[in-house]
């Protein structure tokens, strides 16, 4: 799974091994996580990465595997 990740994308393995930060903003000193509208390239950049790597976890599990991840937000 890993080399097939990485064959695919570098970026998408570390998407699935470092956990893609959150897109945050700063107001009055206080992070605060930003609405998808918001959004800059990068942002989306990151974000299509997760879910790309979300989609392979899920067409390579079998379906007890499957079934204990499918609630989770990110890879």
């Amino acid at each position: 799974m890993i080399i097939y990740c990485q064959s695919i994308n570098f970026n998408l393995w570390l998407s699935i091994q470092n956990r893609s930060p959150r897109p945050i903003k700063i107001k009055n000193g206080i992070e605060i996580s930003k609405i998808r509208c918001e959004y800059t390239g990068n942002d989306k950049k990151l974000f299509f990465m997760d879910v790309k790597a979300m989609n392979i976890l899920y067409y390579t599990l079998g379906k007890s595997e499957f079934d204990r991840i499918i609630l989770y937000k990110n890879a």
